[in-house]
């Protein structure tokens, strides 16, 4: 933590540097009739010399507005604007003596139908209120002729651009980003605000939305959207942008990509493909794009993500995105499109492992040393297909459909050596294995609603259906030479040389109907209390059918012959059908200009029924059962907005459910091949019944005019299984540390979990912003079961501290700084071993310094500290740096990178788990110099002609 605090130091001077003298103004807007508050009025000051915009804001919900950091000794005038009032115009200016200048009490009177105004002025609007949408006018920021949408957002009160890109409104998160009413090429936000010129845009609008997503699902709360839709202009709804380049450096590393993205009203079209041996994780779906954005500077590290992961892996990777309106509708809430999605991707990776497990048995502990080494080569194809259709006053219809072909190979060898007390060596076993696999699998889903949600001509009607069905076929085959040798006992040692062929083949369907409307059927005009009642029905098919067949070598005649035990065919039948009867009961309340709640109380009386048939080459596994359970559920959601002031939301959830063992719990297949670790059956085990309470509450900070945003975000969940399915784990007495689990049904299994987000944003001056972020986490789970026949409770409990500051200079310097603190610590009941614990330290910092418009340099640099149980603490800095220039008008980049300058890159995992602690190292990137070469072609417009008149936030008028 000192090094934090240290590093936070850094960020003061840049705060007081980015001070300047300065004055406010202040006053409250009335209607000159009625004399009523006028809220959300466009109060924006500019300079008498070019009427370039100072400072800009809304007033509140009691017409106050209060307008700091005006300049002092500059001849200003300040415009209030309102939708059907006339502009009010006053000149001021603030000397050293006279730092505020208080208006007063303004009135703007109404605008006549007829009225014209000479043309004096031409005044941009910087923001304005259209009805209950917040607009955005990029015309009233004055910026350089390559900026994109996000250079204008980093200058818009209220709004945060946070450092992994998240947008927030106000301290609320902006969920969902469009284009003219379209998710852009996948919806990622940083795809539309990284990538479109700010020159291309009308407008920017900011409104409330229903999550249609979640109308059918009572688990979570129902709640609205914040959302942001980018206008473009008229001549702008044509576009082509993208992106190629090429990278190689020392160590023989390279990478290349290449993406285009072409847009027009009806259509969108990505194309993306790449290669590279460096840890990059882009190529699939969104991130295909979203990763090779036009100025993705500001966010993430200039070497991609992924560098620092474990193993060394070659990816290649190809996609292809189009989306197809049916109309040219540009609202977001109604719409027919179609959507197809075409990735192809194959990986390579050569993984090196050291792990160390040390696992405490009654009153002395085993400790496993195992080396491994394995490659694996992945190859995957995957088509998606989605049909989106929903009317204003009609139906929704959601379809979907998605298709995934795999091919992999793999081969693996590595030795582990097992140790009693540290010092007398125990057994030794040494594998090496291959497998190849070839999969498909095709899944659609599908969901209807009769009426659009909260406009029903007729409630009686109102109705929702969701369908699905799958088919997935699989083809594995592998081969292992397993030996394992007794130290303890010379003469015994046991070799295993086996080749599997499995085949899988499976089938499910699935359907629910939704009946909304039970009480104006049953009620008629009667409004029930106005509680809501709807039947719920659900119905599920599946059934897998699993061929496996294993040869063992026949050491005598040097031939592989069917193993009778592991060989068998086995085909499982599931058919359940879940009834339930939902009540739902809302409340609101509302006082113009003050508050505003919503309270919603749901319930589910649900049963679950469930017949399943197994059959089965080998007799005991052949069985027929019927299960039953009551399993219902509740829920409450709350939400409360006081104007002007903070908006709060939470949400509690609670349920029942139960699941019946499964055959491979009642009567699994044994493996001797599998040494260390065998897993026995139990036909006896009782089906465990798991209750689950989960409680969200979230409050955010809604000022408007405010230069400083909060939010605070805390989860809890805590889960009970009773009659849980545990472990007795039982060391064999041949003294090689090999163990067999014997599954039976404990007390209790207990999990608590909990979360914590709270963030601070706030603007220095008009160009200068901090914001703080801390995220903690905690987890304990308290699992019983029994070592060697005595009763052993594992209690793990894990706890994330994750605090980060991130200040920005806009188009000038930015930092981050982090200090992340975890903990893992393990307890076992009735064991004579010391606690284990593990504690993890990393200190973060990243820096942007825009020395030029065109050059950039950016280092970053992680301190990682690793303390694992009994052990002596590991420390790496891993050290990585950039340097970019820009030409061409930016559209062409030259980089020169360097990972790793301190060599010291190391890939170091604990965990715990019930009564062992594991530590791992792997291998991964050590340092490498790169150049790299990037092109982005950028062309906008030709679409259609541009609007007359002006921008939609300008005003004309008379001075």
């Amino acid at each position: 933590m000192r090094r934090l605090v240290l590093l936070t130091l850094i960020l003061l001077p840049f705060a007081v540097f980015a001070q300047k003298k300065t004055g406010s103004i202040k006053g409250i807007l009335y209607d000159s009739i009625n004399d009523y508050a006028l809220q959300s009025a466009s109060v924006t000051v500019y300079k008498q010399a070019d009427s370039s915009i100072v400072e800009f804001q809304l007033s509140n919900t009691q017409g106050e507005f209060e307008i700091k950091n005006i300049p002092v000794k500059t001849a200003l005038y300040c415009m209030i604007s309102y939708t059907g009032y006339r502009p009010l115009i006053r000149n001021f200016q603030l000397d050293t003596l006279t730092m505020l200048t208080n208006f007063g009490k303004l009135f703007l009177t109404h605008q006549g139908k007829d009225e014209l105004d000479e043309v004096v002025i031409k005044a941009v609007q910087p923001l304005r209120m259209n009805g209950d949408t917040l607009e955005i006018n990029p015309d009233a920021f004055k910026l350089d002729s390559n900026a994109v949408v996000e250079d204008m957002l980093l200058r818009v009160p209220g709004l945060t651009v946070w450092g992994d890109g998240t947008i927030t409104m106000n301290g609320r998160k902006l969920e969902k980003v469009y284009v003219d009413g379209k998710p852009f090429f996948g919806g990622a936000a940083q795809t539309a605000t990284q990538n479109l010129p700010k020159n291309a845009i009308e407008k920017i609008q900011l409104y409330q939305e229903k999550d249609v997503s979640k109308l059918t699902n009572t688990e979570e709360k129902t709640d609205s959207l914040y959302s942001m839709n980018i206008k473009l202009k008229a001549d702008k709804k044509k576009g082509l942008f993208g992106k190629v380049g090429a990278g190689y450096g020392t160590d023989n590393r390279y990478t290349g990509d290449a993406v285009a993205q072409a847009y027009d009203k009806k259509n969108q079209l990505g194309v993306a493909a790449g290669i590279n041996n460096i840890n990059k994780e882009e190529g699939t779906g969104e991130n295909a794009f979203m990763e090779n954005t036009f100025k993705s500077n500001f966010r993430f590290f200039y070497g991609g993500r992924g560098n620092a992961n474990d193993g060394i892996t070659r990816r290649t990777y190809g996609n292809l995105k189009w989306q197809h309106s049916f109309s040219e509708s540009e609202n977001s809430q109604f719409y027919n499109r179609f959507t197809s999605d075409y990735g192809y991707l194959n990986t390579y990776k050569n993984y090196l492992s050291n792990s160390t497990s040390v696992q405490t048995v009654d009153n002395y502990k085993l400790s496993n040393i195992s080396n491994n080494k394995s490659n694996n080569d992945n190859t995957s194809n995957t088509v998606k297909f989605l049909y989106e259709n929903r009317k204003k006053f009609g139906n929704y219809v959601n379809i979907s459909a998605n298709y995934v072909n795999q091919y992999s190979t793999s081969s693996s060898e590595g030795q582990t050596n097992v140790f009693r007390n540290d010092t007398t060596a125990v057994s030794r076993n040494s594998s090496s294995s291959y497998s190849t696999s070839n999969s498909n699998n095709f899944y659609m889903f599908g969901w209807m609603r009769s009426n659009d949600y909260e406009m029903r001509d007729d409630p009686r009607k109102n109705y929702s259906i969701n369908f699905g069905g799958g088919y997935n076929e699989s083809q594995t085959n592998r081969g292992t030479i397993n030996t394992l040798e007794s130290l303890a006992d010379s003469i015994y040692t046991n070799t295993i040389d086996r080749k599997y062929n499995n085949y899988n083949k499976s089938y499910n369907a699935n359907i629910g109907l939704n009946y909304d409307g039970l009480r104006p059927l049953l009620f008629g005009i009667y409004n029930f209390f106005n509680i809501n009642m709807s039947l719920m029905n659900n119905i599920n098919f599946s059934r897998n059918e699993q061929d496996a067949t294993a040869f063992d070598l026949d050491t005598l005649t040097h031939q592989y012959v069917v193993n009778q035990h592991l060989t068998n065919t086995n085909t499982l039948t599931n058919f359940s059908y879940n009834p339930a009867l939902n009540f739902n009961k809302s409340i609101n309340k509302s006082v113009w200009g003050k508050y505003y709640y919503w309270l919603n109380f749901g319930m589910d009386l649900r049963y679950q029924f469930l017949n399943q048939s197994n059959e089965s080459s080998i007799l005991n596994r052949n069985i027929d059962r019927s299960f039953n359970a009551f399993v219902p559920s509740l829920n409450a959601n709350f939400s409360y907005q006081k104007e002007n002031a903070m908006r709060i939301n939470s949400y509690v959830w609670a349920n029942m459910s139960a699941q019946p063992p499964s055959i491979d719990q009642l009567y699994p297949i044994i493996d001797d091949a599998e040494r260390y670790n065998m897993i026995a059956g139990n036909p006896f085990l009782k089906a465990p019944k798991t209750k689950n309470v989960n409680y969200n509450f979230e409050i955010n900070r809604a000022r408007l005019n405010s230069k400083s945003n909060y939010g605070a975000r805390l989860g809890f969940n805590f889960n009970d299984v009773s009659r849980a399915i545990g472990d007795s784990l039982v060391y064999l007495s041949d003294s090689t540390g090999r163990s067999i689990r014997y599954l039976i049904n404990v007390g209790h299994q207990r999990t608590l979990g909990g979360n914590l987000n709270l963030n601070f944003s706030t603007n220095i001056n008009k160009m200068n912003t901090i914001s703080f972020n801390y995220t903690a986490s905690l987890n304990n789970n308290n699992r019983p079961g029994y070592i060697n026949n005595k009763m052993s409770t594992s209690d793990n409990t894990s706890l994330s501290n994750n605090f980060n500051v991130l200040y920005n200079w806009i188009d000038k310097f930015n930092i981050s700084i982090g200090e992340i603190v975890s903990t893992n610590r393990n307890r076992q009941s009735n064991s004579k071993q010391p606690v284990s614990m593990i504690r993890n330290y990393t200190t973060t910092s990243n820096i942007n310094y825009f020395i030029t418009k065109s050059l950039t340099f950016n280092t970053s640099v992680n301190y990682q500290t690793n303390k694992a149980a009994n052990r002596e603490a590991v420390t790496a800095t891993i050290w990585n740096a950039n340097a970019i220039y820009r030409f061409m008008q930016q559209k062409a980049e030259l980089r020169l990178s360097a990972f790793d300058l301190l060599r010291q890159n190391k890939n170091i995992v604990n965990s715990l788990a019930n009564n062992a602690a594991i530590t791992t190292v792997t291998n991964g990137l050590q340092q490498y110099y790169m150049i790299t070469f990037s092109y982005y072609p950028r062309k906008f417009g030709g679409g259609g002609n541009r609007r007359s008149g002006g921008s939609p936030g300008m005003i004309m008028m008379r001075r």
